[in-house]
């Protein structure tokens, strides 16, 4: 997994996460050649907590229930 995102988000709160998109790229070969495509995102704190994205802005921390939102 590459990471290709990184930004803070915060709850109503004030308490803050650092969250991070991680991508998965998958190498193919064929006839034509090789290449790497686009495969799973995931998006997880910096302490490797699991994030579900609910909208582009609103994330909910799955472990804590936390619903996050992008600073």
């Amino acid at each position: 997994m590459t990471e290709i995102e990184r930004f803070t988000a915060k709850t109503d709160e004030g308490k803050e996460y650092v969250i991070v998109l991680y991508q998965e790229y998958l190498h193919t070969e064929d006839f034509r050649g090789s290449q790497d495509i686009e495969g799973q995102r995931q998006y997880l704190t910096s302490t490797g907590e699991l994030v579900n994205r609910i909208d582009s802005k609103t994330f909910q921390i799955v472990k804590t229930n936390e619903i996050v939102r992008k600073v």
